[in-house]
């Protein structure tokens, strides 16, 4: 009964010195005026700019994107620079990094058991308190099979440092999604233009032939004395213009490929079995049903500086608890003796063991604690304005890839009946050529101006897809995130 009653005073004590350690430490400064995460601002009004988006409003782009294009050599070059890209093997390595951090942190958690041995060979002062032990040399050992240690999470330190670490791993899996995403949406802008750019060299070629026929009349009515010189000047001009544009289509086009090549994680012979096709994107163009709520689920940057904000907050929280007490369970068991043939011969005599709780105080620490807690509320502060400056990119970024994407199908369509008007004027000087009514000069210029429209058509086309590349990126690619609300 005496030996209870004495354990529970000296629970009672330490209790009660637990108490008043916590009264005593040191005082938590104010939290003052923090940085607000910004409203989703609305783009409804931007989205309905005309009747035809309205009735788009039905789902996000797909994860696979490139795939609604229905274009096999596109999905080979996306999911080879998915696979072999060195640049998202750099980012993949960070999130295995954060994942390690967030590992250790869950590890901080949980009890540490050990073990530990130490074999000294001491001598002891004569000056000193020894007694008579003063003025001996002696060999002992301090050997225990079991050491523990348990850190008492009191005031929620380790479960706000294990949350921000979850925070930073989620951010860096944010942003392998934007890496992903800024990768194959380079490659489709690339892909797409390096298609149109050999359209347009087979139709500058088409061009030559035409400009060589000019030239060729015109030294012909030149020889004969029909005309004068100056013809024959402006068809070599118009060759040479031709020529010109060609030679620039295929210098664009080989460096298109060499930067596939190397977007793919290849090297540059690779860009030369790019083929290329026609895609085709089937449908009306798929906007959200809501922008303002989707961007924050959608736009793996936005999340991604959401995710650094609610890490921040939690590191916010962890400088706090250093201002408390903290207490540590320790203990150990095992075999202690100054004389090493003493350890294991002195029937238990040895025989040690400890535990109890460690407690620290923060009493006086120079402003130490009050720096490192206004280093962690202003980290807070400027991941909360990164977000709100994401936000308002993703925004404007959103805008602007829907005006865009209408330019362009505004263009193609307007492009596409100066075409057909070029088309039929062509067929047109050509009955009048075989009737006998026009010269073979009028002809080979109907048939020029209506390359020179398929020309404009070809890079319109191309300029339409890349746009609406642009504006699946714009709304985050059939990215996927939890990060919507912040707690």
């Amino acid at each position: 009964m005496r030996r209870q009653t004495g354990k529970r005073r000296t629970i009672t004590g330490l209790l009660t010195g637990l108490m008043l350690l916590g009264n005593g430490c040191a005082l938590l400064p104010e939290a003052g005026n923090r940085a607000k995460l910004l409203d989703m601002p609305s783009l409804e009004q931007t989205a309905n700019a005309d009747p035809a988006v309205e009735k788009r409003i039905r789902e996000w782009p797909r994860a696979q994107w490139w795939r609604d294009f229905h274009n096999p050599e596109l999905e080979r070059l996306v999911e080879t620079a998915l696979s072999g890209s060195p640049a998202l093997r750099i980012v993949r390595a960070r999130l295995g990094q954060a994942q390690a951090v967030a590992d250790y942190q869950a590890a901080e958690m949980l009890p540490s058991v050990g073990a530990s041995a130490d074999v000294h060979l001491r001598h002891f002062s004569e000056t000193d308190f020894y007694g008579p032990t003063g003025g001996t040399t002696a060999v002992g050992a301090y050997i225990d099979p079991l050491v523990f240690r348990y850190h008492l999470d009191l005031w929620g330190k380790d479960r706000a440092a294990l949350e921000a670490a979850l925070g930073r791993e989620q951010a860096q899996a944010s942003e392998l999604a934007v890496a992903k995403l800024i990768l194959s949406t380079s490659i489709a802008r690339s892909y797409f233009r390096l298609c149109s750019a050999e359209d347009e060299i087979k139709l500058a070629q088409a061009l030559i032939a035409d400009a060589e026929e000019m030239l060729r009349l015109a030294k012909l009515r030149r020889d004969k004395g029909i005309d004068k010189q100056d013809p024959v000047h402006a068809a070599e001009q118009k060759l040479e213009a031709a020529h010109q544009r060609e030679a620039s289509l295929r210098a664009e086009a080989r460096v298109l490929r060499n930067r596939l090549a190397a977007l793919s994680g290849q090297g540059v012979d690779w860009g030369n079995v790019i083929t290329t096709s026609e895609s085709a994107f089937t449908g009306p163009f798929p906007l959200p049903e809501s922008l303002s709520i989707g961007l924050l689920a959608h736009r793996p940057d936005v999340a991604a500086a959401l995710w650094r904000v609610k890490a921040a907050a939690k590191l916010v929280k962890v400088a706090e608890t250093e201002f408390y007490p903290d207490v540590n369970l320790v203990g150990f068991a095992g075999l202690h003796s100054l004389n090493l043939k003493d350890l294991f011969l002195s029937n238990g005599a040895s025989v040690a063991y400890s535990i109890g709780p460690t407690v620290t105080l923060p009493i006086f620490e120079g402003g130490r604690l009050e720096a490192s807690l206004k280093n962690e509320q202003a980290g807070y502060d400027a991941a909360v304005e990164s977000y709100n400056e994401a936000l308002l990119n993703a925004v404007q970024q959103v805008a602007d890839a829907l005006a865009h994407w209408r330019k362009s199908r505004e263009h193609d369509e307007a492009q596409e009946r100066a075409l057909h008007a070029a088309e039929a004027e062509a067929a047109l000087n050509e009955k009048r050529f075989r009737a006998g009514l026009n010269t073979r000069d009028s002809e080979i210029e109907a048939d020029m101006q209506m390359i020179e429209q398929q020309l404009k058509l070809s890079e319109l086309q191309a300029g339409h897809l890349q746009a609406a590349v642009g504006l699946i990126e714009a709304l985050g690619g059939g990215y996927e995130s939890k990060a919507t609300q912040y707690e």
